[in-house]
């Protein structure tokens, strides 16, 4: 089977992380990200399992954030313009610990974006992905947030009223030796058994009290959330796709987990591609999928 083969074109548009869909199995979408003009209307990948997939890079990148073309992207399919100007961009985003709002020799890029994103409810979780791992989203992120990161188990411990004060905790919990980082390549090989997070759980919540932490839950809205991925078949040696050297990616896709489509013959993570004009090739699954 080979690109060239009769799949229909189903999609076609400049790409942004996948919108998810918590279900039995996770739903997902690919989403379009233009800008200055209507969207790509969705279009649910998760049916395409079991089936061919072909991606195609059209060689065309615009900035998820302004949309003017750009040779290369940045985070979240940022042009370098952006990354140097917008908020969404900053170093505080990736590093919450560093905000610098107040600081007036190092003003925030955009007062408006720290009221709506940064001065939120965020949480600190506990989550299981390629392993034990804690984390931090803005409480209207959750499940997704959970979901974007391959999580076979998650459980909400705190909830803090600004980015800042919950990366710190985050940042604490890290130097106490508590992981925050997901290996990808060990998370795409397989589901690790989602009853190993609660006791991992109760050890961070356990430091958070001693902490005397604000906004820790009670022990009864610690509640472990579950999902399931549309996974038929893990690949035994994680290989990646790269449409920057080779445009044309897929085969029968066996899998999505995360922002990862696997396919027999190698992964693409899709969130790395934002940005990216892609032409999207998919046949109908065989019955067994449905």
């Amino acid at each position: 089977m080979s690109a060239s083969s009769p799949v229909p074109v189903v999609w076609t548009g400049v790409l942004r992380k996948m919108r998810v869909v918590d279900g039995d199995p996770v739903a997902y979408y690919l989403k379009d990200a233009t800008i200055g003009a209507p969207p790509v209307a969705d279009h649910g990948l998760t049916p395409h399992v079991g089936a061919p997939v072909w991606l195609r890079f059209t060689g065309e990148i615009r900035c998820t954030l302004c949309g003017r073309a750009t040779k290369k992207t940045f985070n979240d399919g940022y042009c370098f313009p952006c990354l140097q100007s917008r908020a969404e961009a900053d170093i505080c985003i990736v590093k919450p610990e560093l905000c610098h709002h107040g600081q007036p020799d190092h003003p925030c890029r955009d007062e408006e974006f720290a009221q709506t994103q940064c001065f939120q409810p965020h949480v600190l979780y506990v989550s299981l992905t390629s392993g034990m791992k804690v984390g931090i989203t803005r409480r209207v992120n959750l499940p997704s947030r959970w979901i974007d990161q391959g999580a076979v188990a998650a459980m909400a411990l705190a909830v803090l009223p600004d980015r800042r004060a919950v990366g710190l905790l985050e940042k604490r919990l890290s130097d106490e030796g508590f992981a925050d980082r997901t290996h990808w390549t060990r998370m795409l090989k397989g589901d690790p058994p989602a009853a190993d997070l609660a006791p991992f759980a109760d050890r961070v919540a356990q430091r958070l009290s001693a902490w005397a932490t604000p906004g820790l839950l009670p022990a009864a809205e610690r509640v472990v959330r579950t999902f399931r991925y549309p996974v038929r078949q893990w690949p035994e040696k994680v290989t990646s796709f790269n449409l920057d050297k080779t445009p044309e990616a897929g085969g029968v896709l066996q899998g999505i987990k995360g922002q990862y489509l696997i396919f027999a013959e190698g992964v693409i993570n899709l969130r790395k591609y934002s940005g990216y004009r892609l032409e999207v090739r998919a046949g109908d699954p065989d019955p067994g999928s449905r």
